[in-house]
C-alpha cells in the first residue's frame, strides 16, 4: 500500500510538468510564427511533439474522433500517397513537411487542457502579431511598397495570417467577457494595427472573410449595441484604410488578377482532368505543364485551396478537405457555453472562412495560415460538448 502511494505522487508531477512544458512550447511556438523559424522549429519537434506522444503513451491526453478528426487524419494520408505520382521528390517532401505540421498541431492543440492556458496563448498571438504587423506597416511605407511580413511570406499569405488573427480578435474582444475597460482598450487598439497592416497587404480576397465574420458576429449578438458598433466601426475602419492607402485603392479598381485567376482555374480543371483521381503530387502543379503568367513567373499553386487539393492528391484529397471543412461545422454548431466556450468557438470560425471561403480565390492551407488554423481549430475541437445525457465529452 505506501508504495503504491508513492507511485501515484511520483507521477502526479510528472504529468504536471509534461502539461507545463507543453504550455511554454505552445507560447514559443505560437510567438515565432511570425518572428523566427529556429524557434518555431525547436518548440514543435523538440519539445510539443514529443510530450505529446508520451502524454499519449502514459494515456494521459484523449482524443475524440469525429469527422473533424478524420478529415485531417485523410488529409495528411492522401498528401502521403501523392508522392507516388509527384514528378519533383524534393517539392514533394517540402509540401508534405507542411502538411505534417498541420495535422500534428491540430491533435496536439485538440489535447491541450486549461482555459487559462489558452487564453494566454491566444493573447500572446495576438501580442506578437501586431509588434510584427507594426514592423510591416514601417517597412511598407519606408519602401513603398505592399506589406509582407518575411515570416509568412508573399504578401497574399501575410494578409490571410493577418486576418486570422484579427477575426480571432473580434470573437475574443466581443465574446471573451473582457472585465476590464485597459484590457479590452489594448485588444481593440492590437486589432486596428493588424487591420491596418492587412490593408496594406492589398489583398482584397481577406477583407471578403472579414466583413463575412463582421456580419456573422453582429447576427449572433442581435441585442448587443457594442457588438454592432464594434463590427460597423471596424468595417468603416477597414473601408477608409483601404481609400486612403493608394496601392490598396488601385488594387480594388483593377480586375487583372481575377482574369489571371480564370486562366490558371481553367488550367487546373485540365490537369485534375488528366490525372483524374490519382493527383501531381504535393508542390508539383507547376511541373504538369511548363505553363507561366505575366513577368515569367511559373504557377506553383491552383491559386484555389479545393481546385488545389485536387490537383495534387486528386478526388480523395478533395474529399478529405471537404470532411474537414462539414466535420468543422458539425462541430462548431455542437458548441454552446459561457465566455470560454464562446471565444474559441468564434475565432475558430474566424479562421475556417479565410481558409474555405478565402480559399475559393486563393491556396489558404499551407505554410503559417494552415498552422493556425489547424491550432484554433485544434482548440475548438478539444471544448467540452454537452452530451443528451447531461454528461460532456472533450
Amino acid at each position: 500500500m505506501p508504495e503504491y502511494i508513492i507511485i501515484c505522487q511520483m507521477r502526479l508531477p510528472l504529468k504536471e510538468t509534461l502539461k507545463n512544458i507543453q504550455y511554454v512550447a505552445f507560447i514559443a511556438f505560437v510567438v515565432s510564427l511570425v518572428f523566427s523559424e529556429s524557434v518555431k522549429l525547436i518548440a514543435l519537434y523538440g519539445f510539443m511533439i514529443p510530450v505529446f506522444f508520451i502524454q499519449l503513451y502514459r494515456r494521459e491526453v484523449r482524443i475524440h474522433l469525429g469527422l473533424l478528426e478524420y478529415g485531417f487524419i485523410a488529409f495528411f494520408l492522401t498528401s502521403v500517397f501523392s508522392g507516388l505520382f509527384a514528378s519533383d521528390a524534393l517539392e514533394y517532401l517540402k509540401g508534405l513537411k507542411d502538411v505534417t505540421r498541420i495535422a500534428v498541431l491540430f491533435f496536439i492543440a485538440a489535447s491541450l487542457a486549461g482555459g487559462r492556458r489558452i487564453a494566454t496563448i491566444l493573447r500572446c498571438l495576438y501580442t506578437a502579431t501586431a509588434a510584427m504587423a507594426v514592423f510591416g506597416i514601417v517597412e511598407a511605407f519606408r519602401f513603398h511598397k505592399p506589406l509582407d511580413l518575411h515570416m509568412l511570406g508573399h504578401y497574399n499569405y501575410t494578409a490571410m495570417y493577418l486576418i486570422i488573427v484579427s477575426n480571432a480578435l473580434i470573437g475574443t474582444i466581443v465574446f471573451s467577457g473582457i472585465r476590464t475597460k485597459a484590457m479590452r482598450v489594448a485588444a481593440v487598439f492590437l486589432l486596428f494595427i493588424t487591420i491596418t497592416a492587412t490593408v496594406m497587404t492589398t489583398m482584397r480576397a481577406a477583407f471578403v472573410t472579414l466583413f463575412i465574420f463582421l456580419a456573422i458576429v453582429a447576427l449572433a449578438k442581435r441585442g448587443s449595441i457594442i457588438s454592432k458598433a464594434l463590427a460597423a466601426g471596424f468595417a468603416v475602419f477597414a473601408i477608409f484604410a483601404a481609400y486612403v492607402f493608394k496601392p490598396m485603392w488601385t488594387k480594388l479598381s483593377s480586375g487583372d488578377s481575377l482574369i489571371r485567376r480564370f486562366y490558371i482555374w481553367n488550367y487546373a480543371v485540365k490537369v485534375i482532368a488528366q490525372t483524374r483521381a490519382l493527383g501531381t503530387g504535393l508542390n508539383n502543379f507547376k511541373y504538369t505543364f511548363p505553363a507561366t503568367i505575366e513577368g515569367g513567373r511559373s504557377i506553383y499553386d491552383a491559386h484555389s485551396v479545393y481546385l488545389n487539393a485536387a490537383v495534387q492528391s486528386g478526388a480523395a484529397g478533395l474529399c478529405s478537405l471537404l470532411a474537414i471543412g462539414i466535420g468543422f461545422i458539425r462541430r462548431w454548431l455542437s458548441i454552446s457555453g459561457g465566455a470560454f466556450e464562446q471565444e474559441i468557438k468564434y475565432a475558430a470560425l474566424g479562421a475556417a472562412l479565410v481558409i474555405f471561403v478565402g480559399g475559393i480565390f486563393d491556396t489558404t492551407l499551407h505554410h503559417e495560415t494552415g498552422m493556425l488554423f489547424s491550432i484554433l481549430t485544434g482548440f475548438m475541437a478539444g471544448v467540452r460538448v454537452p452530451q443528451r445525457d447531461g454528461s460532456s465529452d472533450s
